[in-house]
């Protein structure tokens, strides 16, 4: 990719300390190119209200004299599939472009096309429910066979679960990063992380690497929303960092959606509160394309895989197991309510749950059955 001095310099001057994008934005609406910013003395870029230690870095360097993590990530893109995006960059996403404090750096490895893709946000707990780590990757599937690129974090929980379903039904997804590209974390997502490079992209805007701090993950959290139509929200606490992300993607003109719950389940507290402020409730993939109606660029499809997996299961079953499949619930029900809602014996309901249990339609936790 060919790169002009003064892209080179917007890249220096972002992996500037105390330099954010919000900086840049403004030093560029106000008409303001990086390489006048170098050329500057200490007066003029106090005026512009860069700090002390700004302006100390700023002074050292120039054209050919860049910082450190600029230097590396120079050289980092000059591997296939490294791409270095600035403002500039003819390739960097339009949708993301639009959003107030767009990053002035983003450091993609992978497919860059799939940056361009119709994308769904998804997100959620890092300690969902069997329950909702279920409907993540389900959604995930089938909003990918519909067409739509899935979009998350590579956290624990929800967003693993949702880059897992979109790659194992051959599709792309971009995982946005917290860190820095060299630094994948958490760690144990490395391979995933390699997987998704394979069809979709990992992206970041800290240098190559930057480590995990708490601070990094609501910056991650607007790119993600940026790229995106719209965002999902699977399962989330009232003080989960997802509702962050939901009001990031609102701020970002986003469209924003939420999976219900049960009343009493913590885990689902967020989403019925965003509901509660206007979001749209999800019940099913053909949903979520509904309210993507309209905005998305290209056509998608309107059945998944996964919903009529689910529409043709009681078709499957027969006998004991079906009886017990429509007495079971997505809350679930224990040993006892069974008998009661069955009339079957122990032993013969004992078996057409052990079946149900080994076909995939319900799960079990502690005494406990559930639809799934």
């Amino acid at each position: 990719m060919t790169r002009t001095s003064e892209e080179t310099l917007w890249i220096n001057l972002s992996f500037t300390g105390g330099v954010g994008p919000k900086t840049i934005q403004a030093l560029q609406s106000q008409g303001i190119s990086a390489t006048q910013i170098y050329e500057m003395d200490a007066a003029e870029l106090k005026l512009l209200g860069f700090s002390a230690k700004s302006r100390e870095q700023i002074l050292k360097e120039s054209a050919t004299n860049l910082n450190q993590p600029t230097e590396q990530a120079l050289q980092w893109a000059q591997t296939p599939n490294h791409s270095l995006l600035t403002f500039l960059s003819a390739e960097y996403p339009a949708r993301l472009r639009e959003t107030a404090s767009a990053p002035a750096v983003l450091m993609v490895k992978g497919n860059l096309k799939s940056l361009s893709y119709p994308q769904l946000a998804m997100v959620g707990s890092r300690y969902p429910t069997s329950n909702g780590a279920q409907q993540a990757y389900d959604f995930a599937q089938g909003l990918a066979n519909a067409g739509l690129t899935i979009t998350s974090g590579l956290a624990r929980g929800i967003d693993a679960l949702a880059h897992q379903g979109a790659l194992d039904v051959g599709a792309s997804t971009i995982a946005v990063l917290g860190t820095g590209l060299n630094r994948i974390y958490p760690k144990a997502h490395e391979k995933m992380a390699q997987a998704i490079c394979e069809k979709g992209a990992l992206v970041s805007e800290f240098s190559l690497d930057t480590k995990a701090f708490k601070g990094n993950f609501p910056r991650r959290n607007r790119i993600v929303s940026g790229l995106s139509l719209g965002t999902l929200v699977v399962e989330a606490t009232l003080k989960s960092g997802s509702l962050i992300t939901a009001r990031q993607a609102l701020e970002q003109n986003r469209e924003v959606m939420a999976i219900p719950g049960a009343i009493h389940n913590p885990q689902k507290a967020g989403c019925h509160f965003l509901i509660r402020q206007g979001a749209k409730l999800i019940e099913n993939v053909e949903h979520v394309l509904e309210e993507l109606d309209g905005i998305m660029p290209t056509k998608i499809n309107q059945i998944s895989a996964s919903q009529v997996l689910v529409n043709d299961r009681e078709s499957d079953l027969q006998g004991d197991q079906l009886k017990v499949y429509k007495a079971l619930d997505y809350d679930g029900l224990d040993m006892d309510a069974l008998v009661n809602k069955t009339q079957l014996a122990v032993s013969d309901l004992s078996m057409a749950l052990m079946e149900l249990e080994l076909i995939g339609v319900l799960k079990q936790e502690q005494g406990v059955y559930a639809k799934c």
